[in-house]
């Protein structure tokens, strides 16, 4: 299946490879830094299982629930735009409601990239062409400020018809999400239906962004451009657009620049994760991007300290990111940060923001660091924030949360910001987190494999079927696993006979004396690495992995005082959490407590929740309850046993709302 360009076409001053079938998702140059790249979209598929059943929801389920809800009046803001639409009464949304949109068709080229189902493929072309047509001229693109006038948020009336008029327009938001649907629908589809019109926003980008001013850095708000520009170099070639994203990394820094856009420290002079937790990691997956195709040493050391700080020191026990509603500034105590990483150690249970989108930039932003350096902890924590954040969903596929807590008190619970009751379809005018998981249900696949000249790597774990090329040889397995629900994998070699590579297969840090075995025979594994098979393929050669998954008690570090004699449980990469619906009679939450020498039974539960594996385990329940009226008391002592039951984190709410918690006090 090896890639063949079969023409080139030349398009406004770039020269565009047109390939014989798809490229990848992130399309690292072959001269590119990165040690390992991804591989083509359509070439991994999911067959069985966890991310199977969540894939194939994604049409069915998850995309006509949102266009109803929130996306068919964001279509026909381009309708006024492109088809000069009866205006009614204008704009319509948010003022990134158009990145929102690009985020929902770019989930519907990336199933087309699996199922090739052409019914799909004209749907795609009818609303791509409609994008292409609502494009300036000029290669401006951002409907509110086009049509100038309506409804922001469903309530605020506007009227602007201004460009780049303050931060929070989320122009260049806009823009970066259209450059990256439309390199992913021309690398899926070999269509030049948005790519013509992406050179144009990327030429438009270069120019008007040609001199970064404070005033212009400051604008550069959201910065998905940056990737954005990174993938639309790769696709063309055309080094001004690397050269552009560039400009807007190295503008960071201003004198008086705000914490919350990431703008009060040159970026390679940063060691911190600050600010507002989505422009964050979105300013850093562009970064990394820019890495791996200019080898700039020094922005790759100050995004290695950025991550170790975001993740050993801000992030919550999930992987959730953005923990602090409003947050401080280390630099600027009078400044407010929404949406903050927070100091050091600052973690929140209940009152914890953790936005889905922090949560899943943050681990693209991981997956990025692997390829830039090969390391297995940036995996983990990418899969541990995949399946925990979707927490944010409804089981069904549709309805959302905003906000992740990790603790919630039902009807009595402190609502801040973005807090919802219950999760929502309509109540919530801000849309960008159910786009976000439509978006990362369809591509997730695209994250269980890497490789480069002389290795297939096994980054995260599902049954599926992967065909791809190393060294000019074709290479296929399929993988059967019930994975995450127990840690046994086995992969089946089907592709071309003494076929010479390495295969390189992910053990988890938190695996329990793996074992590795090809053909019956022992391979060296080790948690924390990955465990390499050198050898020349045969068809029927059969890989076993056994993660040897347990439950674990962990703990905070002490630092984090508000979890101090607290602990959690986890089992692989699942966070578990008690909902009050499973409690006894007469037992409340807050008054449960589990011992440290805990031990759990593990079982699987098909009918509960669309079948979860659950933990039950012998706790304790105080036998005096707090008095309320008081705000401290004298310690009354003694406990009486119960049996806890627990649930994965990420389907909790899914059984009308009541009290949950993730942490838990400890009894030595």
């Amino acid at each position: 299946m090896k890639t063949q360009i079969i023409c080139s076409l030349f398009i406004s001053g770039c020269v565009i490879p047109s390939y014989s079938h798809t490229r990848p998702y992130i399309d690292a140059t072959q001269n590119s830094c990165a040690k390992v790249h991804c591989l083509n979209m359509g070439e991994v598929a999911w067959s069985d299982g966890f991310w199977k059943d969540r894939f194939d929801m994604v049409i069915p389920n998850v995309i006509p629930a949102q266009y109803d809800y929130f996306m068919g009046f964001s279509e026909y803001n381009f309708r006024i735009v492109g088809d000069k639409a009866d205006p009614k009464n204008g704009f319509r949304g948010t003022h990134w409601q158009d990145g929102d949109y690009y985020k929902w068709l770019e989930a519907q080229v990336a199933v087309y990239s699996v199922t090739k189902d052409p019914v799909l493929l004209d749907l795609i072309e009818e609303k791509a062409t409609l994008l292409a047509r609502s494009v300036a001229d000029d290669g401006y693109i951002t409907t509110h400020t086009q049509i100038g006038f309506g409804l922001l948020s469903e309530k605020k009336k506007y009227k602007n018809t201004k460009r780049f008029i303050a931060p929070n327009q989320h122009e260049t938001y806009n823009m970066g999400h259209f450059l990256t649907l439309a390199t992913t629908h021309y690398r899926v589809t070999g269509r030049r239906t948005l790519i013509d019109a992406a050179i144009k926003v990327g030429n438009f980008l270069d120019s008007y962004f040609k001199v970064m001013t404070p005033e212009l850095t400051d604008i550069d708000y959201n910065p998905t451009q940056i990737m954005g520009l990174m993938e639309l170099y790769r696709c063309t070639g055309d080094k001004r657009y690397m050269d552009c994203a560039n400009r807007f990394i190295s503008a960071r820094g201003q004198k008086n620049g705000r914490t919350e856009n990431q703008n009060d420290t040159k970026l390679r002079s940063e060691k911190r994760a600050v600010g507002h937790a989505v422009l964050a990691p979105v300013l850093y997956i562009g970064a990394a991007d820019y890495v791996a195709e200019s080898g700039d040493t020094v922005l790759l050391g100050a995004l290695k300290n950025i991550w170790e700080d975001m993740y050993l020191r801000k992030a919550s026990f999930t992987g959730g990111l953005g923990n602090v509603h409003g947050g401080p500034s280390e630099k600027n105590r009078n400044e407010v940060v929404h949406e903050a990483f927070g100091y050091p150690y600052h973690i929140h249970s209940a009152s914890a923001y953790n936005e889905t989108c922090a949560t899943f930039y943050g681990a693209y932003f991981s997956w990025r660091m692997f390829m830039l350096t090969g390391e297995v902890k940036y995996l983990d924590t990418m899969e541990k924030a995949f399946y925990n954040n979707l927490s944010s969903m409804g089981l069904d596929g549709k309805s959302y949360f905003y906000t992740n807590v990790l603790r919630w008190h039902a009807d009595n619970h402190y609502m801040l910001s973005m807090d919802y009751h219950n999760r929502w379809t309509t109540e919530c005018a801000c849309v960008c987190c159910p786009t976000s998981l439509a978006r990362f249900l369809a591509e997730t696949k695209e994250y269980a494999y890497a490789k480069n000249d002389d290795a297939l790597y096994v980054t995260l774990y599902g049954s599926n079927n992967i065909e791809t090329s190393i060294k000019g040889q074709n290479v296929a397995f399929s993988q059967s696993t019930d994975y995450p629900w127990n840690g046994n994998i086995r992969m089946t070699y089907k592709g071309d006979k003494n076929a010479d590579f390495i295969l390189k297969l992910r053990i988890p840090e938190w695996a329990d004396q793996p074992q590795v075995m090809v053909n019956n025979e022992s391979v060296e594994t080790q948690a924390g690495t990955f465990a390499s098979v050198a050898r020349k393929w045969r068809k029927g050669d059969v890989v076993e992995i056994s993660l040897n998954m347990k439950p674990q008690i962990v703990e905070a570090n002490p630092m984090v005082e508000e979890l101090r004699n607290q602990v959690a449980v986890s089992c692989g990469p699942l966070v578990y959490c008690a909902e009050a619906v499973d409690l006894p009679n007469g037992v409340e939450m807050k008054d449960v407590i589990i011992p440290s020498d805990a031990e759990f039974i593990e079982k699987f539960d098909k009918a509960l929740l669309g079948g979860v594996r659950t933990l039950t385990t012998e706790a304790l329940v105080r036998k005096s309850s707090f008095d309320e009226n008081n705000l401290y008391s004298p310690l009354k002592r003694g406990y009486d046993d119960f049996t806890l039951k627990l649930i994965p984190y990420y389907a909790w709410a899914n059984r009308g709302e009541c009290e949950m918690t993730v942490f838990f006090p400890l009894r030595w």
